[in-house]
């Protein structure tokens, strides 16, 4: 039982997950799952109170884009596994729907895990929209711009859990990006943990993160491959899907630089207004947008082309042409780096504009191109 409330826990008023990593919620779901599945085989009763912490995972993880959710550390641990799995947390939540016998996002025809668990008996509502998860501190938007499906999230939540949030990242106020189902403006994933090294902490720090940093700090402070010293509190402002609003603030940079960085998304038909505040002065700051691997970028005056194969995705319009557009480098911060999946990093154009922010803020534009 002790091992059922640990897990709990874990999931507790947080669909999120308290790790703030998808992945790592979903394998400690999965595990409960399995010993609900056992205690089930025995004729045994199981706590309802966890299949319904487990149902309100599996219903968050139903709004996360089909990429294993996209931030935090994630190892790639599983309970039941075959090998590689391109949509690991949703195959979870699908199981677990289909144990509890609820209607949900159904599996993939070779999902194995409806072998063991069952697969949802018909499929749940589709997820549009804005979704905001207070206490997980996420905001998941889905919909449709220039005709191309777009998902979007922004991460507004605590670091991670308890006093050490060991497999959080410092990346509040971040902003992901999908079109069509495939990753374009992404977290740069975990590389590796004790061995990881430099490389560790530059993939967990705020200038890797599609945020805004100062002076190359981040907004949270390491002291250790798996401790902070210092941890930002964010708080969610305003979240209002008519007329298609979010903002954020957090208050990682206070004591350092004086100030609270601000986000604001507001969306269109067509694209995503980012504007970025610094409350109380005026600082030289940077913002990020780091793209996926294999995405190519290309500079036009203060306008980036974002293009896979060739073919436009997006733009972003900066306020001027103090744009830097790098990939790879033999160092951390050189240049643009993710890690598609634990042990693997692959270089990857990352999108950076410098210049003073304060109150008034700056505004960035990212407009979705119609596909041909």
């Amino acid at each position: 039982m002790r091992s059922w409330a640990s897990g709990v826990y874990l999931l507790s008023g947080k669909r999120s997950g308290a790790e703030q990593s998808p992945t790592y919620a979903a394998f400690t779901a999965e595990l409960i799952l399995i010993c609900a599945a056992a205690a089930l085989s025995a004729g045994a009763g199981f706590p309802q109170r966890t299949l319904d912490r487990l149902g309100a995972f599996a219903a968050f993880a139903e709004w996360l884009p089909r990429t294993n959710g996209g931030f935090g550390d994630d190892d790639e641990g599983r309970a039941v596994t075959l090998g590689n799995e391109a949509n690991y947390v949703q195959s979870v939540a699908a199981a677990i729907h289909g144990f509890t016998h609820q209607t949900g996002q159904l599996p993939q025809a070779d999902d194995f895990r409806s072998i063991f668990f069952g697969a949802p008996k018909a499929r749940g509502l589709d997820c549009t929209g804005l979704k905001t998860f207070s206490d997980g501190g996420l905001s998941v938007w889905r919909g449709t711009m220039a005709g191309r499906t777009v998902e979007l999230t922004l991460d507004h939540g605590p670091l991670g859990y308890l006093s050490i949030a060991a497999h959080g990242h410092a990346d509040a106020l971040a902003l992901n990006l999908w079109i069509d189902g495939k990753p374009v403006i992404v977290d740069p994933g975990t590389w590796l943990y004790g061995s990881g090294g430099a490389w560790r902490d530059w993939l967990r720090s705020t200038p890797a993160h599609n945020t805004l940093n100062i002076d190359g700090q981040s907004q949270s402070v390491m002291s250790g491959s798996f401790n902070w010293s210092l941890k930002a509190n964010t708080i969610l402002e305003r979240t209002d899907d008519q007329p298609n609003v979010l903002r954020a603030r957090h208050d990682g940079y206070k004591g350092r630089f004086g100030v609270e960085h601000q986000r604001t998304l507001e969306w269109s038909p067509d694209g995503i207004e980012v504007l970025d505040r610094l409350l109380g002065d005026e600082r030289e700051a940077e913002i990020v947008f780091q793209l996926a691997n294999g995405l190519t970028a290309k500079q036009a005056d203060n306008v980036v082309h974002v293009y896979c194969d060739r073919q436009p995705l997006l733009s972003i319009a900066f306020p001027d042409a103090r744009i830097k557009i790098r990939s790879g480098g033999a160092k951390p911060g050189q240049g643009g780096w993710v890690s598609t999946r634990f042990g693997q990093r692959r270089p990857a154009e990352r999108i950076s504009w410098q210049g003073r922010i304060g109150q008034p803020g700056v505004s960035c534009r990212i407009r979705i191109d119609v596909p041909r």
